[in-house]
């Protein structure tokens, strides 16, 4: 994932962010507006950034939208923004649309079908908003090979990551997170770029944000001092004057901050999912694009959880957890006194009560039955309170797992046949599951019974007692000596 370090339209900016190896740099076009335009001449991005440094333009929609302005307005400031892409195309390297949601979406749709397609598919982001529901997501998905997210959106949409990897999955379109460096963000949806104004923050508001080795970690403004000292080998591995640091010079406390996202850059391209710590809510540039407006908050985890006070339920409002149900069973239980008494008993059961809804649901991209505000179509009757029911169960487990074992194999043989050590997995599965029906089908009744005896007496005399000596003796007090001499000549005969 690359990083897109915003502010270059501002040239004290650039020239920090370009003096520190950064290669990918936004301009946000409203705030260039706000500069001023030259009057005289272009403004040309070619004269302003080295050739090895690749530009990307926001259209600034999120400032527009919190301005009041006419349908008029909107429509001559899109159309200056359009103007300087058209004159800035070659040294573009990816631009967003003009997300002014004044504008309504018909205008929008529009200008994506004429302008922008002519721009590039390959280099033009449109951006999605949550309110729009999960179904304009998939159809972006489907038409176009970028979509942009707000932060705010990922934030607070908490099935958007299973749902942009099964879209990515399904139509190789690639996500691009507007004003996000929150690491919560970074690690839910699979970005393949994430813009910030962040690295601003510490030569601006005196925060400190710094990579530690394996981690992002962040400070706001009263613990500067604090954080900072702790960190001196840390900014010396930087190359960085560490005494200045400790002196608030905002450049290189700039350069520090710089540095740190240049190594969070380096390890999602390598790890692709980092271990990121932030000490308090990520805070961008004027706007506050990416925290909503919220102010950074260092407290404890405990403590903040102290500070909300927790508001008991009435009893009307309890009820079973939804995935359970309760069935009265009459049984028949004995007393204290031995008697026997009859009683009704509650008994849990699976519920078939679904809470699944479409707007929620993570394979809502995948699924036929898709319906925006709408429960889920399929139901999932399940009963296993028989020998039979569970045999049956299990065989159709057995033919599921089966079918894996299958495709598995399927899949080894189109990847040039080299085992895969998934496919001996699911075997292995495969065969505990017939061992396990097997043993269910099976009907054994036997006794097993171990005896050991270590005294004189012996272990018959231990079972049977006195009686086990006359085993000892012949019936009928034995033979006499005629009858012995008969048997002793009979065998020699």
């Amino acid at each position: 994932m690359d990083l897109i370090f915003l502010g270059g339209e501002v040239p004290s900016h650039r020239k920090l962010l370009v003096d520190a190896g950064v290669k990918h740099i936004g301009v946000n076009f409203w705030r260039l507006m706000k500069r001023g335009l030259p009057k005289n001449k272009d403004y040309l991005l070619a004269e302003r950034f080295p050739e090895d440094i690749k530009i990307y333009i926001d259209g600034g929609g999120y400032h527009i939208n919190k301005e009041k302005f006419s349908p008029v307005e909107l429509e001559e400031y899109a159309a200056d923004y359009e103007d300087w892409v058209a004159i800035n195309e070659e040294r573009i390297f990816m631009a967003t649309e003009l997300d002014a949601k004044g504008l309504g979406s018909a205008w929008i749709n529009e200008q994506r079908k004429t302008f922008w397609e002519d721009f590039g598919a390959d280099r033009f982001i449109p951006i999605w908003h949550g309110e729009l529901g999960h179904p304009a997501l998939m159809s972006l998905s489907q038409t176009y090979p970028h979509v942009g997210i707000l932060g705010q959106t990922i934030s607070t949409d908490l099935t958007l990551s299973a749902r942009a990897r099964a879209l990515q999955s399904q139509y190789g379109v690639s996500f691009h997170g507007i004003a996000c460096a929150n690491p919560d963000n970074l690690r839910q949806v699979p970005l393949t770029t994430a813009s910030t104004l962040s690295w601003l923050s510490p030569m601006m508001r005196g925060e400190t944000i710094i990579w530690d080795g394996t981690r992002l970690v962040r400070y706001q403004k009263k613990m500067k001092d604090q954080a900072r000292s702790r960190y001196k080998a840390v900014v010396e591995k930087a190359g960085l004057d560490f005494d200045l640091i400790l002196n608030d010079d905002s450049n290189e406390v700039a350069k520090l901050t710089i540095w740190s996202y240049l190594q969070l850059e380096l390890a999602l391209t390598k790890k692709g999912r980092p271990m990121l710590s932030d000490n308090n809510v990520d805070k961008d540039d004027p706007g506050l694009a990416e925290t909503q407006g919220l102010e950074p908050d260092n407290s404890a985890l405990e403590v903040r959880k102290q500070s909300v006070e927790i508001k008991g339920r009435s009893a009307d409002e309890i009820r079973t957890l939804p995935v359970f149900s309760m069935s009265s069973k009459t049984i028949i239980d004995t007393d204290g006194s031995g008697r026997d008494v009859i009683r009704d008993a509650a008994v849990i059961e699976n519920s078939n009560m679904s809470l699944r809804q479409c707007n929620t649901c993570f394979v809502a991209a995948n699924c036929p039955a898709m319906k925006p505000d709408s429960a889920c179509a399929f139901n999932l009757p399940l009963e296993v309170k028989t020998k039979d029911q569970l045999k049956a169960l299990l065989n159709t487990i057995i033919e599921m797992q089966g079918a894996r074992v299958a495709f598995s194999r399927f899949a080894e043989e189109l990847n040039g046949g080299y085992p895969d050590p998934n496919t001996g997995q699911e075997i292995d599965r495969l065969f505990k599951l017939v061992k396990q029906l097997k043993e269910l089908e099976e009907n054994k009744e036997f006794v097993r019974m171990t005896v050991e005896r270590q005294t004189s007496g012996g272990v018959m005399s231990a079972l049977f007692g006195d009686r086990a000596n006359t085993l000892k003796h012949l019936p009928d007090g034995g033979l006499n000596e005629e009858q012995t001499t008969k048997i002793i000549s009979d065998s020699i005969d």
